[in-house]
């Protein structure tokens, strides 16, 4: 899984990866797609809880390796993660895409998912705002 991150996000070190792993909670599946021994792809998904609608399967992540895309692997992995909402008893599944991400909207689009949200994310490092709002420490 190691290697496949690494792709996504290049400064991935494994034991950062192992502790985030540790970290997801177990309600949370991963779906695999292998060729052979070798993990060419996954997808993350979770049910999210909302006082205001259903239950709805998010597709957290997904990724497939550089070399195995285009091949219907992303495909096939939406495909069980809609399986495993309905299996679930969820009647949705939400996937996010960047707006800068043409080929991820496309994507998409071509599943017959429509877009139900413009909203853009926010976030803020509360360690680093913490560190630059404490007071000065002496030496």
């Amino acid at each position: 899984m190691t290697e496949l991150l690494r792709h996504s996000s290049p400064g991935a070190a494994l034991d950062d990866v192992r502790r985030r792993l540790e970290r997801i909670p177990e309600s949370d599946r991963f779906l695999l797609a292998t060729d052979g021994e070798t993990l060419i792809g996954y997808a993350h998904v979770r049910v999210v809880h909302d006082l205001l609608e259903e239950d709805t399967v998010e597709l957290v992540a997904m990724v497939v390796a550089p070399a195995d895309r285009r091949k219907g692997i992303g495909r096939r992995l939406i495909a069980a993660a809609e399986t495993w909402a309905l299996q679930s008893g969820r009647a949705r599944l939400r996937a996010r895409a960047e707006v800068v991400s043409s080929q991820a909207l496309a994507f998409f689009a071509a599943l017959g998912y429509r877009r139900t949200s413009t909203s853009q994310g926010y976030e803020r490092d509360l360690e680093s705002a913490r560190r630059a709002e404490a007071p000065t420490q002496p030496h």
